[in-house]
């Protein structure tokens, strides 16, 4: 390894990183911001049984990517060294971004595993019943995740005169990251992995069986919804998975014998996926369900007649 850390972190300015990633971000904000109106507001779109569901797991991701945004807009880039964090904000900023990780990831996990057993079992679970569900679902899945990540408070702190993070030296920090990175992208991959598949074969089973009981014989936009969703979630957590097989069964050294090029940017994909279902989620949702479309429309047109009877007003 011929470079150094030190010198490769102060060169790594790439479009992968310091343009696209950004645009990303601020996109992501935007669409959220719709997706948290439209799923709180919109007549329609709030009637559905899953409007809370996926209303908070848009505030979820519509957080994390606020706080990464203003990190770039204060600090202009991710490696401007003279951008220099507080042993606090290290902490914390790190704190609530695992915790909002974490929250959006198990949100979107019982939106699944709900989904399917409604499919699944039609007389035990209905779909209406989601939305009381969620009201005790929502609040359980963040005291849990807020609780449970307490300790990277004492695990993480700063390299001191730099905007970088690392783990304690004198905490457990191998299975502290291991422990972590399998609660938010492991085990919800597994999950909604499996009841997705469950899903697909219930619904397969049923559309061949003409006497099936089951109401919802075919697949309808929540249905549709869900598993895009899921397919998204999928996608963007396929390398962290990676990353926590590789350590789980003890093939860290692979990572350790690639080039300082290959595995850095191995980590920056894996960093860069987990954001890229933030921006999915709101995006798939609009595109699939009608209701939010609807709803769009509708607000954007009293929008603009709002705007023309404001510029009849002001007109002499």
């Amino acid at each position: 390894m011929n470079q150094s850390m030190e010198d490769f972190i102060e060169d790594r300015s790439t479009v992968l990183l310091d343009v696209l990633f950004p645009i990303g971000i601020y996109v992501g904000i935007l669409v959220n911001i719709v997706a948290i109106f439209i799923w709180a507001f919109g007549p329609k779109s709030r009637s559905i049984c899953c409007a809370t569901y996926f209303a908070a797991n848009a505030v979820a991701d519509f957080l994390t990517l606020t706080m990464t945004g203003l990190w770039i807009i204060i600090c202009f880039t991710h490696y401007n060294t003279t951008c220099y964090y507080s042993a606090a904000t290290c902490k914390i900023s790190n704190y609530l971004q695992i915790v909002l990780f974490q929250a959006s990831n198990w949100i979107s996990t019982t939106i699944t595993v709900e989904r399917a057993l409604t499919i699944m079992f039609p007389l035990k679970f209905r779909s209406n019943d989601m939305r009381r569900h969620s009201k005790y679902a929502i609040p359980i899945i963040v005291i849990l995740v807020l609780l449970g990540n307490i300790p990277s408070l004492y695990a993480i702190i700063q390299i001191e005169g730099t905007v970088y993070c690392q783990y304690n030296n004198d905490f457990d920090n191998f299975i502290y990251s291991l422990i972590e990175i399998t609660v938010r992208s492991l085990l919800p991959f597994i999950t909604i992995v499996t009841f997705n598949c469950c899903t697909i074969a219930t619904l397969c089973k049923q559309r061949r069986n003409p006497v099936s009981t089951n109401q919802e014989r075919y697949v309808n936009v929540f249905t549709r919804l869900t598993l895009l969703t899921g397919l998204s979630f999928v996608i963007s957590n396929t390398i962290g998975v990676a990353l926590s097989t590789i350590y789980i069964f003890g093939f860290e050294h692979i990572l350790h014998a690639l080039p300082l090029n290959d595995s850095m940017l191995f980590l920056d994909l894996s960093f860069m996926m987990c954001y890229f279902n933030c921006l999915m989620n709101p995006i798939i949702s609009v595109v699939v369900c009608k209701s939010l479309q609807e709803d769009i429309k509708s607000f954007l047109q009293r929008l603009l007649r709002a705007c023309r009877r404001a510029q009849h007003d002001i007109t002499p």
